[in-house]
């Protein structure tokens, strides 16, 4: 199993004041790294906009190690050669599927950017921007890792 992961409207609140340089409060990050412990076959892959401006070691000091060595890549920049119709989120996962070769393989994306979504809205657990991972997501996500699991 796959997970995809936002930042914005996920891990912290949408809107709030973010510093780039690892200064970020990511207040729900615990809650969502003791359900990932809970399911230590999901993968994880940051599918989040600020891909586009860190690197890769910026993006995964957040995590706890236990949790940042179950991160199994980045999905690449936007201007990164994909072309439509690989533009919007669900386009830049089917294609990381893709070049990854694991699109049989079963996946989850935890985002609030609904919208991002189309054909694909039944892989997605969606956070509201306020609100976060919260108990309602949480829960949500469990039922997914729970199934993959049968």
């Amino acid at each position: 199993m796959i997970l995809f992961l936002d930042f914005d409207g996920v891990l912290h609140p949408e809107g709030e004041d973010r510093i780039y340089d690892g200064g970020v409060d990511f207040c729900f990050l615990p809650r969502l790294e003791a359900l990932l412990r809970e399911f230590p076959f999901v993968k994880i892959v940051i599918s989040s906009s600020w891909r586009e401006h860190l690197l890769n070691k910026t993006l995964l000091k957040p995590f706890s190690s236990d949790i940042r060595t179950r991160i199994a890549g980045v999905i690449p920049p936007s201007g990164f050669g994909l072309q439509p119709p690989y533009r919007n989120r669900e386009g830049e996962i089917l294609a990381w599927l893709q070049i990854h070769d694991v699109v049989d393989e079963p996946w989850v994306a935890l985002d609030d950017a609904y919208w991002q979504f189309d054909q694909c809205k039944d892989h997605l657990v969606v956070c509201g921007s306020f609100t976060g991972f919260d108990d309602r997501a949480s829960a949500e996500l469990r039922a997914r890792f729970e199934g993959a699991c049968q």
